[in-house]
């Protein structure tokens, strides 16, 4: 859920520009036996993912954290180089996305 604050007695003048919040899906976190820190780390998690989406081949260690949410950052080594990607879980059957490295 995306909280949601309101800012009460505020008149026109003091209204305060939010940002689009995206849509958030309504999805329950997938089983462990479905996603696991395991399998993201494993060669069909978020490795393959990188190979097959941004066509990078030179993808060492993964590393996920161990308590998993419907968000979260996945360090990876890319060519040598230590990046950062965003995995997020698309549904309850723990199909996901990768972003691409930072």
């Amino acid at each position: 859920m995306v909280p949601v604050f309101v800012l009460a007695g505020c008149g026109a003048e003091d209204a305060v520009n939010l940002p689009d919040v995206p849509d958030v899906p309504d999805i329950e976190m997938p089983n462990l036996d479905v996603l696991n820190e395991d399998l993201l780390e494993g060669a069909n998690g978020v490795r393959n993912f990188l190979a097959q989406e941004y066509q990078l081949s030179d993808v060492g260690n993964v590393d996920c954290p161990g308590d998993l949410a419907l968000q979260f950052d996945c360090t990876v080594t890319v060519a040598g180089q230590e990046k950062t990607v965003t995995v997020t879980v698309l549904n309850e059957n723990g199909e996901f996305e990768v972003s691409e490295p930072k």
